[in-house]
């Protein structure tokens, strides 16, 4: 059985990695540079939402996973002591992209977008440079969940295999 929660644990941190890069690396250039910012944005603002709850949920399912293995494996909360702090961690910012940033750059994109159809120049032109600082943020999040993405499952592979092996 912990063979099968091991493996369904790594392919869920490959699923939000592979997610990650295929939404922020791949979607979201392809669809800036082949459609005018409104409307690429438009589809990101149905796509993101998706992708940034998937990290949270996923992120509760593999937790519960491990609860799961803990029944059995009382020293699992000392074998894996940085793989669970990193997936509290990566719920967290998933969480926090999900229900505040996306939510605030959403609002000042439209406040935007309104302001030049109004003609509003100067508006426009301050709450442009608002979303780009929320946008700033969004995207340091993003590379930081990859990156901690990354490590959890080498992480959580390497000692999965250290410890069948010892």
């Amino acid at each position: 059985m912990n063979k099968v929660i091991d493996g369904i644990i790594l392919l869920l941190i490959g699923v939000i990695l592979g997610f990650n890069i295929f939404f922020s690396y791949i979607v979201a250039p392809l669809l800036f540079s082949n459609l005018d910012h409104r409307q690429a944005g438009e589809i990101m603002n149905i796509i993101f939402p998706y992708y940034f709850a998937s990290g949270w949920i996923v992120g509760i399912i593999i937790y519960s996973l491990v609860g799961i293995k803990s029944v059995k494996d009382k020293d699992i909360i000392k074998n894996f002591k940085w793989f669970i702090v990193g997936i509290f961690v990566l719920i967290l910012t998933h969480m926090a992209l999900h229900k505040t940033v996306l939510p605030i750059a959403r609002n000042i994109n439209i406040q935007y977008y309104s302001a030049i159809d109004k003609g509003e120049e100067k508006k426009a032109a301050e709450l442009r440079s608002k979303f780009k600082t929320i946008h700033g943020i969004s995207s340091t999040i993003n590379v930081f969940n990859l990156i901690l993405e990354i490590y959890l499952f080498q992480y959580y592979f390497l000692r999965v295999r250290r410890l069948k092996k010892g």
